[in-house]
């Protein structure tokens, strides 16, 4: 039954592949148009920054749809070249040009577009932080508004949904009773009962956006900066050389799911190309995105990237294929990696499987892992070496879909320091910390976008954000 669901999920997974889209969020930025690549092409609506992926390997995967935009260009008019330095580099950046979407979560008193769903009326959602003061609550897409003490109150901190008022409620007899071709059971009222899931909108057309500003500052796990394993990098980025971004990995990294890859509002990117868009922007340089010609891999913008008295240029390459594990990325190499590194060359080599390696022992994940990294210093030996580990999939899951991926991190990390001790340049972004931390504050199915193992936008830029943290650290964007 297992195997069944995978197939089935693999499938819905393709098909929703083939949407593509763009997004925009909230209040802020700037959207581009795009088109898709792989199995096929789409229409190219208006698209912005913000993007990710999900599938298990042992378990099922995928799923269509939701709502949501803005607008996520940076201002660049009031731009002002800044000069910092961290562990002995200088970073050249515009601080001004960073989009306010890509602003970090766990610094500041402003919250944007922080998302949430609820089930019934009457419910109070906790936020990432107490809320002092709600400034907007939008729809997925940006486009309705709410009102407040009509739609939904702030009590203790919290939001609540008002009875009466207009913010969407799935209510609990749907969450709970879907039918028997779902492949999400959880407990409910001490039962496994089939329950609510969905790529594309089927998820993100209950999720709300919400603006608060907060005053209680983060307690929970931060992503160290790691810019010393990149110096060869941020050097090349400081004075204006061509450099190429690879990306590997799984639906995450693909792009799941995220409004521009299956193409509706807000289109947002996936968080590949938000963290290259937003290292274009702080330090001004255009993007070649590279149509990859591989069957199943993401939606990419149409256009390239372009900034104003660009210094360079990043080549973005992102072969990652939904529904992959470890293994299958070491096996597809060299169809999928080798020729784009013998073409291109690679500057930074982002790793990011995990989430279908369910039922692996983490030490042979590492240990794949590995291999795949030592084929890429040997094509390339300076590339810097970003391993993420997986963000965990949805906790209440009984029916195989949460397996290992909380225990992959610690033999990655391990992973990490051995290719430092041969002088590599590795870090490990610990997205699987990330996710646990942010599910001390909120329900998994407010920021996923299939409520099983893929992000939605908003969590789409959290894997972003720890990213760029790790690559280059937010407090010397400055």
């Amino acid at each position: 039954m297992k195997k069944l669901h995978l197939f089935v999920l693999c499938a819905v997974f393709l098909l929703a592949a083939c949407l593509t889209g763009v997004l925009v969020s909230c209040q802020d930025g700037q959207t581009e148009t795009s088109s898709a690549t792989g199995t096929g092409t789409s229409t190219e609506p208006q698209g912005s920054a913000f993007a990710t992926d999900t599938e298990p390997e042992t378990e099922p995967v995928t799923a269509p749809g939701t709502d949501t935009e803005t607008d996520t260009t940076p201002e660049t008019d009031t731009e002002t070249e800044t000069e910092t330095e961290t562990e002995g580099i200088k970073l050249n950046i515009k601080a001004d040009a960073l989009n306010p979407l890509m602003t970090s979560l766990w610094s500041g008193d402003e919250v944007r577009n922080e998302t949430v769903m609820f089930l019934d009326a009457g419910e109070a959602k906790s936020l990432l932080y107490r809320a002092d003061c709600i400034l907007s609550v939008t729809g997925y897409d940006g486009k309705r508004k709410y009102t407040e003490g009509v739609d939904y109150a702030l009590q203790d901190g919290k939001i609540v949904a008002l009875e009466g008022g207009a913010l969407p409620t799935i209510t609990s007899a749907k969450y709970y009773g879907a039918d028997s071709t779902s492949l999400l059971m959880t407990k409910y009222n001490g039962k496994n009962v089939y329950t609510h899931w969905g790529e594309g909108r089927a998820m993100t057309d209950w999720q709300v956006n919400v603006t608060y500003t907060h005053s209680d500052g983060w307690e929970g796990y931060r992503q160290t900066c790691e810019i010393g394993q990149f110096a060869g990098l941020v050097d090349k980025l400081n004075r204006g050389e061509d450099v190429t971004f690879i990306f590997y990995g799984d639906s995450i990294t693909n792009g799941a799911s995220a409004s521009f890859v299956y193409n509706y509002a807000p289109q947002q990117y996936s968080y590949p190309l938000l963290l290259t868009q937003a290292l274009a922007d702080l330090f001004g340089y255009n993007v070649h995105y590279v149509q990859t010609g591989l069957n199943g891999t993401s939606r990419i913008p149409n256009q390239d990237y372009t900034v104003e008295n660009a210094r360079g240029t990043i080549t973005y390459i992102n072969p990652a294929i939904g529904g992959w594990n470890t293994q299958q990325g070491l096996d597809n190499y060299d169809s999928h990696v080798k020729p784009f590194i013998e073409q291109y060359g690679c500057d930074l080599f982002v790793l990011a499987f995990g989430m279908n390696d369910a039922g692996g022992a983490p030490r042979t994940i590492a240990a794949t892992q590995k291999k795949i990294l030592n084929r890429v210093l040997e094509q390339s030996p300076a590339a810097g070496l970003l391993i993420v580990s997986t963000m965990v999939p949805n906790p209440d899951a009984t029916n195989g879909w949460y397996g290992n991926q909380e225990k992959q991190q610690k033999s990655l990390q391990s992973l990490a320091e051995d290719m430092r001790a041969r002088n590599a340049s590795c870090a490990v972004a610990c997205m699987t910390s990330v996710s646990k931390a942010v599910l001390e504050h909120k329900s998994f199915r407010d920021y996923s976008g299939n409520n099983i193992n893929h992000p939605n936008d908003f969590f789409s830029r959290v894997y972003a954000q720890c990213l760029l943290e790790t690559l280059i650290g937010y407090g010397n964007i400055r």
